[in-house]
């Protein structure tokens, strides 16, 4: 067996958990199962193995291997599973061959992936200084790539954050992107260009890749031709069916939020504040808009133009709603479809969708947008579907295939019913027959039918009673006349299970066929669920439409930051303080004084996050708002170490600074919060001075500068385009109250010991600090002698 095992093994790829079938058990050995032992705390034992001594072996029962691969999944494992199957011709014997290979980019599976996010495949090769980048959802067959300077991919990895990355063989560690994913290797030859051309070629059935946009572009031809090779190399040499078009993307078309952008703004709670989808497709564009801001004002327009649309007709907006709550995961329903392998109830719910796509689009006919009008045009039901699973497709429990549909397998039902009546009637007469008061006649897998009688009346059996099984209490037996039935019972019930596979299988073929057109009915369903969600968000919440332009700069009036009001207001009632903020070309550089829990830190990043939902097409919190694109929204707030790679708190704060320095345009929207304070004072003060500067005089780009640094504030007296302003605080009975509000002025105290008294700290140490910081300020640094 574990010859067999090792055989197998070499066929997969490294690092891949291989579950071998013994019985009623998957087993895992040595290596895996050492892996699968300590990933899900199951008990790790050995067994004998022929010369080998004792070999590790941790194993799960059959029936909860599901959910045990998609727990290793989740955690970034790749399994396959070698299922047993009758031996052709000796019986009693098993052969065992690897029926699935399931990773963690390429599973479809719904309890392994949120029904909310997608699960990106990604595959990369450098030609010549350029690198391809291909990306696939190997759930909803989005298939997408670009190619960019070798010095720009691990940004464009950063912006799709795949689960796994695909690499040639033989890639070195020092030669990969930084990136959590689990990293594949793929034939180094499946990533030349001549290899990628032939196999988009003959996966699209096309003569040439022109309709593609990919002619000269040879790493990414590469890239994309290796990463349909890798999906059907786990499947067998079976090609990703749902994989019915590339669309190539340019980089300048959307906004690149880096990590440290996402996390500093709070994009995940800012997605869950303003969510309000209706379907999983929804929720996924949702997401993706959000990660990806549009940088062409036009199209930003387009997006609120029907907005606008939907929150001025709240029935329409309603009754979309309520449609699009009927419908269910398409996009991925879609991709099962195509494997053949969706089931009855997949079917039934695609009907359900399919029922909603028609009053869907009438209720979106009236509406004046461009982009809502498109996307009706795509809500065009594929012919003949619906009708085919209402005809065939049976919603009672228990019942696969509908009555009526097909007369043969109505006449094998037929029979096989009446299979069930004549043991009823069996049963019965043999009861009369015998006077056997226990007589009964039952069922069991691997025994079949027997006649089952009670212990205490054994001697009355009659003499064509074959005895079969003695238990405690009662005895079983055979009799021809049942034996006979039994063959002719088991063989009706065989038929009717081989033809209600038949009829599946004949309609997942045909509903096959439509695959292409529920593709894009899920992603039009997609574009209006997203509208609408941001049009309820807006009248739930009192945003506003934002006028956006290609002028530079930023005017907003009353302003709020979408998570913290909504926290505030369910915490602890207060109600939000807004703010105005205007930046241009003349206060581009903004210093911000003030004292920690003031609400420096929330103004500065609610006016990135304002920018950020104008640029996604989102209205937004706020009286008003006027915003110039910006091309890049760059943060460098907090202190964070990275222990595991060597970096200190400062070395992470000025990597991230040299990245802004470099990297942002006259542009950009700069967001800086206490740059400096991981070093000494005057350190510290030295470089967010000189850094402030440059931002002002080389980069230009529209910057937000938090700094407890009161210095900085005479900056404002030698750079034109530099203003200060100070989160304002009053002094009441030697208490200070924080008003929140942002306000023209520098602030000249932190309040740093009224803080660390609110915070808790004893009064033996508050009240020792302040007595420190009047000496520290009457006498100096300098003189201070403790």
């Amino acid at each position: 067996m574990l010859g067999r095992y090792a055989e197998l093994k070499a066929q997969l790829p490294p690092e891949t958990i291989l579950f071998y079938q013994v019985g009623t058990f998957f087993e895992t050995f040595e290596e895996d199962a050492k892996k699968l032992s300590k990933a899900l705390s199951i008990r790790l034992t050995s067994r004998e193995a022929a010369g080998e001594g004792r070999v590790p072996l941790a194993g799960v029962p059959a029936h909860s291997l599901g959910e045990h691969l998609a727990s290793l999944l989740r955690q970034g494992y790749s399994v396959a599973v070698a299922e047993q199957r009758p031996h052709p011709t000796k019986p009693k014997q098993f052969v065992r061959e690897i029926s699935q290979v399931l990773t963690p980019g390429t599973v479809i599976e719904d309890n392994v992936l949120a029904a909310g996010h997608a699960n990106y495949l990604a595959a990369f090769v450098v030609r010549d200084g350029k690198a391809g980048l291909a990306v696939v959802e190997a759930s909803t067959g989005e298939f997408t790539g670009t190619e960019v300077d070798e010095d720009d991919l691990p940004a464009e990895l950063e912006r799709w954050s795949p689960r796994e990355l695909v690499v040639p063989e033989r890639t070195t560690v020092e030669d990969l992107p930084k990136l959590e994913a689990k990293v594949s290797s793929a034939p180094r030859w499946t990533f030349e260009p001549s290899a990628g051309e032939q196999t988009l070629r003959r996966h699209f059935g096309v003569a040439n890749l022109r309709g593609f946009d990919l002619e000269g572009s040879p790493a990414l031809v590469g890239a994309a031709g290796a990463l349909l090779q890798y999906l059907a190399s786990l499947r067998g040499g079976t090609a990703p069916e749902q994989v019915v078009l590339f669309r190539r993307y340019r980089p300048g078309q959307t906004m690149l939020l880096d990590a440290a952008t996402r996390r500093n703004l709070g994009l995940e709670e800012l997605i869950e504040a303003t969510d309000r989808t209706k379907t999983a497709m929804g929720e996924r564009a949702l997401r993706r808009w959000m990660e990806r801001p549009l940088l062409d004002a036009d199209r930003i327009e387009q997006r609120l133009d029907a907005v606008a649309a939907f929150a001025d007709d709240y029935m329409a907006r309603e009754e979309t709603r309520e449609l699009l709550s009927r419908i269910p995961d398409v996009e991925r329903l879609a991709t099962r479809i195509v494997r053949l392998s969706a089931s009855p109830n997949d079917l039934l719910s695609l009907r359900g969708a399919l029922e909603a796509v028609g009053p869907l689009r009438e209720t979106l006919a009236g509406l004046p947008a461009d982009l809502i009008s498109r996307a009706a045009s795509a809500l065009e039901e594929p012919e003949g579907v619906r009708e085919l699973i209402v005809q065939a497709i049976s919603d009672e429990p228990g019942e696969t295939i509908r009555p009526g549909y097909s007369r043969e397998l109505d006449e094998a039902r037929e029979f096989r019913d009446g299979a069930h009546d004549w043991l009823t009637r069996f049963e019965a007469d043999e009861r009369v027959k015998t006077g056997l008061k226990s007589l009964k006649v039952g069922y069991r897998d691997g025994e079949g039918y027997f006649i089952e009688v009670a212990g205490r009346e054994a001697s009355k059996v009659p003499a064509n009673y074959e005895h079969r099984k003695a238990l405690k209490h009662n005895a079983r037996y055979v009799t021809v006349e049942l034996k006979e039935h039994e063959s002719r019972m088991l063989g009706a019930r065989d038929e009717v299970e081989r033809l209600e596979r038949e009829i599946l299988a004949g309609v997942r073929a045909a509903v096959k066929e439509a695959a292409p057109d529920l593709q894009r009915i899920a992603r039009a369903v997609a574009v209006v669920d997203v509208l609408a969600s941001f049009a309820a968000c807006a009248g739930e919440l009192r945003y506003c439409r934002p006028t956006v332009t290609e002028e530079r700069g930023v005017r907003i009036t009353g302003g709020r930051h979408p998570v913290v009001e909504g926290n505030a207001s369910t915490l602890s009632g207060t109600p939000f303080v807004p703010n105005d903020a205007e930046i241009d070309g003349s206060s581009r550089l903004q210093i911000i004084t003030g004292p920690n829990m003031a609400g420096k830190s929330v103004y500065l990043r609610q006016v990135a996050i304002i920018a950020l939902m104008a640029q996604v097409g989102c209205y937004v919190p706020a009286d008003s708002a006027t915003l110039g694109v910006v091309d890049r929204i760059f943060t460098r707030v907090g202190a964070e170490d990275r222990l595991a790679s060597g970096e200190s708190t400062f070395m992470v704060e000025m990597t991230e600074a040299a990245s802004i320095l470099n990297s942002a345009t006259e542009r950009s929207l700069v967001i800086l919060d206490e740059v400096g304070r991981g070093t000494s004072t005057y350190d510290g003060m030295s470089l967010a001075w000189a850094i402030a500067e440059y931002l002002h005089d080389d980069v230009q780009s529209l910057t937000l500068f938090a700094t407890h640094y009161h210095e900085l504030t005479r900056l404002e007296e030698s750079l034109p385009g530099c203003r200060n302003y100070r989160a304002a605080v009053e002094e009441v009975g030697g208490e200070v109250v924080f008003l929140h509000r942002i306000e023209p002025g520098a602030e000249s105290s932190s309040y740093g010991v009224h803080v660390a008294r609110l915070a808790g700290l004893p009064d033996r140490v508050t009240d020792r600090a302040g007595e420190i910081l009047s000496r520290l300020e009457a006498e100096g640094v300098k003189d201070f002698a403790g």
